[in-house]
């Protein structure tokens, strides 16, 4: 499937079709994205904090991901290996690295 994005200005490094990663319950509009990952190897993820089930989870094109959510663009510049929180739709962005947990069981 085919689509496309035309935005005004792009706030992210990335091209609006690079894949991102997201839950179910944010794509279909259940809960908002409280949880941005910008992980070490440079992949993005857009959770909304109440799962992290595998068969929640979606890969994604990132223009999908900011039409859902414009202020995520306020973390486009974001470094790898820091995350960003929120508790509701709307609040402030709480910024600060993270431990990425490589070796859980």
């Amino acid at each position: 499937m085919s689509h496309s994005h035309a935005f005004q200005s792009w706030p992210f490094s990335l091209p609006v079709e690079s894949g991102v990663f997201t839950t179910r319950q944010v794509m279909e509009g259940l809960e908002p994205i409280r949880e941005v990952y910008h992980d070490p190897d440079g992949d993005w993820q857009f959770l909304c904090g109440t799962t992290l089930d595998e068969k929640d989870l979606k890969l994604v094109c990132l223009g999908c991901m900011v039409e859902n959510d414009p202020t995520i663009g306020e973390l486009a510049d974001m470094p790898p290996s820091w995350c960003a929180i929120r508790h509701e739709s709307g609040g402030a962005w709480i910024q600060e690295p993270y431990e990425p947990r490589e070796h859980e069981a």
